[in-house]
């Protein structure tokens, strides 16, 4: 199957020969960027896998990443948009995973490995491609938004590799199932886009509708319908709030679900609600996820404050992690990034509190009810200038041997694995 880039661009130009021509006038082009440089410092225990075969328990780690997005505008309906990112990221955290990889070839395969690349493998096009990889490399660039949108009378069109996030979720999101945010990700400017075709419209009490296929490809590069995801959803709008309908199939799962938000009080209250039947062999025929959260923002001795509180439900989860990752069903989502965590109960509050208006602290907490471990996030926030941000923080597991958050132990060969703890400084130049 063609998986080249160059034939969605064909597409592309062909579309455009049946518009009416326009003048130069008529063509409008917008573009921005960023250059971001981070390092990091990464802390294990003793008794960790990566300490041992390192013979160390600090990690160096660095990137640099720059990305360029363009939008080309033929009159008022037609764009045609792209996005190129170039990264190079590495250390002596993936130095030592390619190493333990070497001596454990199914090990690259688990959810522990770290490639430090987006993966076409299922995508409609393969627009990444690796420049230059070593043991404690990698360098590539990607195409990670390539679509043409056309606004109608009918409604809007974008085909194409492009973003699309569903859901109420503020952290855990379990109706955002296209490469979605990990709950601890701390840069959430650029989601991951997808290869898609997408409607969207709206009306007077159906605010919004929309209709989206995103094929994917099997591991023979051909078009699998069983691998692909086909969706609808629909938003209601009335005074108290809006209401969230969706269903789709995800891979070879249908789903549905239902979502709403509402104003409480100052605040925000948002929940989401689905439920997933598994079509693959599995001990569990199906599974609910939820969530529900409420955010509010005040002024206290006149600085402004912003916080959420969040509960999260994962139905696939269990109570012993390790027990967790025995589970297939939970495994496919964890390597698909559809859920991240092995629990099943949680609950993640943040703090904002602008110390300066160039200057915002924040705190995040992720904490794990069953077995009291649990992620905590602090950093700074500093607007340098117009085109410049300082990102400084830290990143604390916490747990006792066997939980979530905490060191887990390898019941075949009494390896211990876990999250580390993480300092990091970014800096990004925007244009």
């Amino acid at each position: 199957m063609m998986r080249s880039p160059w034939f969605f661009i064909a597409l592309c130009l062909i579309f455009s020969t049946f518009h009416k021509p326009l003048p130069a006038s008529e063509f409008d082009l917008d573009w921005s960027g960023h250059l971001r440089a981070n390092t990091s410092l990464e802390y294990y225990s003793d008794d960790h896998l990566l300490s041992e075969i390192r013979g160390d328990q600090l990690f160096l780690n660095g990137g640099l990443d720059g990305r360029l997005n363009s939008s080309l505008y033929w009159g008022e309906r037609t764009s045609f948009n792209l996005a190129y990112e170039l990264v190079l990221s590495g250390g002596q955290t993936r130095e030592a995973l390619n190493e333990i990889a070497v001596q454990y070839p199914n090990f690259s395969e688990t959810s522990l490995y770290q490639s430090g690349i987006p993966s076409d493998d299922n995508q409609l096009f393969s627009l990444t491609k690796v420049l230059s990889e070593g043991e404690d490399y990698i360098l590539y660039h990607r195409l990670d938004r390539l679509f043409l949108a056309y606004n109608s009378a009918i409604g809007n069109f974008s085909i194409g590799r492009q973003p699309l996030t569903w859901g109420n979720g503020l952290l855990f999101n379990p109706a955002d199932l296209i490469n979605p945010f990990a709950p601890s990700d701390i840069i959430r400017d650029y989601k991951i886009g997808s290869d898609m075709i997408l409607y969207q419209n709206g009306f007077d009490l159906l605010s919004d509708l929309q209709l989206v296929i995103v094929p994917r490809t099997s591991d023979d590069n051909e078009l699998d319908s069983s691998q692909s995801t086909y969706g609808v959803k629909m938003r209601l709008s009335t005074d108290p709030g809006d209401l969230d309908v969706y269903a789709l199939k995800n891979y070879k799962d249908p789903i549905v679900g239902a979502g709403g938000v509402t104003y409480l009080g100052d605040g925000v209250l948002r929940s989401d609600l689905s439920w997933t039947y598994l079509e693959e062999e599995s001990d569990v025929q199906s599974f609910f996820s939820a969530v529900l959260n409420y955010d509010y923002s005040w002024n206290w001795f006149d600085k402004n404050w912003y916080g959420f509180v969040e509960f999260y439900y994962n139905g696939l989860g269990e109570s012993d992690p390790l027990d967790a990752l025995q589970n297939e069903a939970l495994r496919e989502r964890l390597a698909r990034g559809e859920i991240f965590v092995t629990g099943r109960y949680y609950v993640d509050v943040l703090l904002q509190y602008e110390a300066h208006p160039l200057v915002n602290i924040f705190s995040t907490l992720i904490y794990n009810l069953e077995d009291q471990s649990f992620l905590f996030q602090p950093r700074i926030n500093w607007n340098i200038s117009q085109s410049a941000d300082l990102l400084v923080g830290v990143n604390i597991a916490v747990g006792s041997d066997g939980s979530e958050f905490g060191n887990l132990r390898n019941p075949e060969d009494g390896s211990e694995f876990g999250s580390p703890t993480q300092a990091y400084l970014v800096v990004t130049f925007f244009f």
